[in-house]
């Protein structure tokens, strides 16, 4: 698969992973805090998560647009499996942080955020060594 299609579709997954997690947490936090949270779900805990996902998922939205900006630099192919690479690493970090919430704290991220994180991993690790220019 070509570089400069991989690069699009990681940055894609990122910048909606981020805007998902916005979305959800000041649309509907009692809906995504309730599978995590038995009981009542109260301001100040809404507020405290509202704290931790916003700096996450604009995290996600700086990585997207991080790999949007390496995209138009269009580096040379060895550059690009590098960059493939390293993010392949940063994917699977969050990955094992994911495994290890589902397994040891009772939760993790949702199923469709788990879904793309997955996805560009493996697109990621794809491209760190099939990638062509």
């Amino acid at each position: 698969m070509k570089s400069k299609y991989i690069y699009p579709i990681i940055s894609i997954i990122n910048i909606l992973c981020g805007t998902g997690l916005l979305f959800g947490v000041f649309t509907s936090p009692e809906e995504l805090l309730s599978p995590y949270f038995k009981g009542e779900i109260s301001d100040e805990l809404i507020f405290f998560a509202q704290g931790i996902v916003d700096v996450t998922a604009v995290h996600q939205i700086g990585v997207g647009l991080f790999i949007f900006i390496l995209w138009i630099l269009k580096l040379g192919n060895d550059s690009n499996k590098k960059v493939f690479l390293a993010y392949s690493v940063f994917g699977g970090t969050i990955l094992l942080v994911a495994l290890f919430n589902h397994l040891f704290m009772g939760g993790g991220p949702p199923i469709p955020i788990l879904i793309l994180i997955i996805s560009a991993t493996l697109l990621s690790l794809y491209g760190s060594e099939k990638a062509t220019d």
